[in-house]
């Protein structure tokens, strides 16, 4: 029944965008580089189409860094704009990091949509020449994304709808919180409601997830490696080494640990949930250390990516909150982390103070007026413990899928059909 009623969905929200005879074929394909430039406040240059667009662009929309003081000083936001017609849908993908021009989200080629996409405040793409932190803000940032929406409106006519994964997810829900009537709908993968800045839901979360033998092996190889750190830390050592990226910021021994510490949250966010692969006690030091390369990312400590993610552990341990590394049955084994927290990947000197209002806003928004917006998780993820609770007295739709994980799509959902039928309906197809 699934594909019977994909297909249905992509030639009705096809036809529904089609131009009628009357209309001039092909205007808007020769002349809409120079409707773009004529928008204020943008720059922009036409790039080499991704993903069977025929025309695709890079932009910078000048912003206010306050949108208290909008004459006040002003950053440039990249944005990426995926043409197809003036009269079709708009995807518009508020991102919580920084933009991309290869990334098209699921729902932009099956209703032969626009797709615009926005870095966020402070990432890469989207830097002020001066990191005044206090104004990286979820309600600054869906300023900045109402202001795209606005000025591109003048462009596109046909229905806007968001779309967003993890991060990306809790964006565009902020961004309809603050800006409700900027779209139609909203669709929000894998976006997590955090009520604090470590969440002791994912700390529940992880200890009763799985069976007792899945959480025992999970446990038993981290006190493992950590048991052979003084054989597995040259090992380590070689691969920063040979890496591409620079490492000075956080030694070998370091990252050894916060790997170890984050490879249960990890372990449940990225894989199927299938325990038999993880190394026992009898591995060697060369395989406890290969399991741990090829499943980690050891490249993520490095000063480039520490210095790319500072923004989001700011705003993780001020609004959106984040987790606990769960240190307490490996105490006796820390030494270089003794007392482990993301808090020490945020801007450095940088006062961190968590505001549970946001969260609490948002949550009772959604809740009570949030409309329209299709919340999808999967069971298996930790970050399915911070999902909305309910959709409250609204028409919005939550989905949990089964053994699935934070990678989880609208494809990969039992009910996939029923996402479709429901934009359908919203849409008024």
């Amino acid at each position: 029944m699934r594909p019977i009623l994909f297909y249905f969905f992509c030639v009705t929200i096809i036809l529904s965008c089609s131009k009628s005879p009357d209309s001039p074929s092909v205007p808007d394909s020769i002349d809409i580089l120079e409707k773009i430039r004529a928008l204020e406040d943008i720059e922009v240059q036409e790039i080499t189409p991704q993903n069977g667009y025929a025309r695709q662009f890079e932009a910078y929309i000048t912003q206010p860094l306050d949108h208290l003081q909008p004459d006040g000083l002003q950053f440039r936001q990249r944005i990426y704009i995926s043409h197809k017609d003036t009269d079709r849908p708009v995807v518009f993908m508020p991102s919580g990091y920084s933009s991309s021009p290869v990334k098209v989200s699921e729902l932009s080629k099956p209703m032969q949509a626009n797709q615009i996409y926005a870095a966020h405040r402070f990432m890469t793409g989207a830097q002020p020449s001066q990191m005044d932190w206090h104004f990286l803000t979820v309600e600054q940032a869906s300023a900045d994304f109402h202001n795209i929406v606005q000025i591109f409106r003048e462009i596109y006519n046909g229905p806007w709808i968001s779309y967003g994964a993890s991060k990306n997810g809790q964006a565009a829900l902020f961004h309809r919180r603050f800006y409700p009537d900027d779209v139609v709908a909203t669709v929000a993968l894998v976006a997590p409601l955090s009520h604090a800045a470590e969440d002791d839901r994912y700390e529940t979360f992880l200890n009763t997830i799985g069976t007792e033998n899945d959480r025992q092996r999970i446990q038993q190889f981290q006190r493992t490696v950590l048991k052979h750190r003084n054989e597995i830390i040259p090992l380590i050592n070689t691969y920063l080494q040979n890496s591409d990226f620079t490492f000075t910021k956080m030694n070998s021994a370091e990252i050894l640990e916060f790997e170890v510490l984050e490879f249960p949250f990890s372990f449940w966010q990225i894989t199927d949930g299938n325990s038999t692969g993880i190394p026992d006690t009898g591995a060697s030091p060369v395989e406890l250390y290969s399991y741990l390369r090829d499943f980690g990312y050891f490249d993520f400590y490095s000063d480039e990516l520490l210095d790319y993610y500072q923004p989001v552990y700011y705003q993780a341990f001020t609004e959106l909150g984040w987790y606990r590394l769960i240190d307490d049955h490996l105490k006796d084994l820390l030494v270089a982390v003794p007392d482990p927290t993301y808090r020490m990947m945020a801007p450095p000197n940088v006062p961190l103070t968590f505001n549970p209002q946001i969260m609490t806003d948002l949550s009772n928004w959604l809740q009570t007026k949030g409309n329209n917006i299709i919340y999808i998780y999967g069971d298996q993820d930790p970050w399915n413990a911070g999902a909305i609770e309910s959709v409250g007295s609204t028409n919005s739709l939550k989905i949990v899928q089964p053994a699935a994980n934070h990678a989880v799509k609208i494809t990969d959902l039992d009910e996939s059909g029923l996402v479709y039928e429901t934009l359908e309906q919203w849409l008024g197809v």
